[in-house]
């Protein structure tokens, strides 16, 4: 299955529960009595069991970074998290669950939130690509540049696929747009195949 990420911009739960109004502010009087007064500045305040509470800016999560949510279809593992880290431009990862993670962005401007993401893809699915080049260590230097370009090539039309380098140096592909029983009928194939002569398999599943 071909790895997937979707993202979605972060809401902060606390911003569902407040308004905004002049909170009150306190002066002194000629008796050094504090006597309340409404602020010109409007303030986020939250409605709570406790009454009403004046939150400040500094407390909002939100107000510090652009947070987004990434949803996945495969696990967040280590190394994944690792390489995004290394991003330029994340400045906060929280791991929410197997397949969702949290990242904040700076609010400075100095990066675009699009580009940072594409960039997490990119060294996300980089990932999958050091993981099948490993699979090619010890294949003549011509047959394995052949095996990465005919996986690139395959990987722009069909999400689900299969090469299997035979032992002489040839290559044998399945390759399909869906999982059905058919492309799995020819992967089973080239599997036993591979069990049966040698040589290397390479599909679109490797990790």
């Amino acid at each position: 299955m071909k790895k997937k990420c979707v993202w979605e911009k972060w809401k902060d739960p606390l911003l569902s529960n407040f308004d905004e109004t002049e909170w009150p502010g306190y002066d002194m009087d000629e008796d050094g009595e504090a006597v309340p007064f409404h602020s010109a500045e409007r303030q986020p305040i939250m409605h709570t069991p406790f009454g009403v509470v004046s939150i400040m800016n500094d407390s909002l999560g939100s107000k510090s970074f652009d947070f987004w949510i990434l949803h996945t279809n495969f696990d967040i593992r280590e190394n994944i998290v690792k390489a995004i880290e290394q991003v330029n431009g994340v400045e906060t990862l929280e791991i929410y669950t197997r397949y969702r993670i949290r990242v904040g962005f700076p609010r400075s401007g100095l990066f675009r939130p699009r580009d940072i993401m594409h960039e997490i893809e990119e060294a996300i699915y980089d990932i999958d690509r050091d993981s099948q080049n490993q699979l090619l260590i010890g294949l003549d230097t011509d047959v394995a540049k052949k095996v990465i370009d005919a996986r690139n090539k395959i990987e722009e039309k069909y999400e689900y696929w299969a090469i299997w380098v035979v032992p002489n140096g040839n290559m044998e592909v399945v390759s399909s747009d869906k999982l059905n029983e058919q492309y799995q009928s020819k992967l089973a194939l080239l599997q036993q195949a591979h069990i049966n002569v040698g040589g290397r398999l390479i599909t679109s599943e490797n990790e």
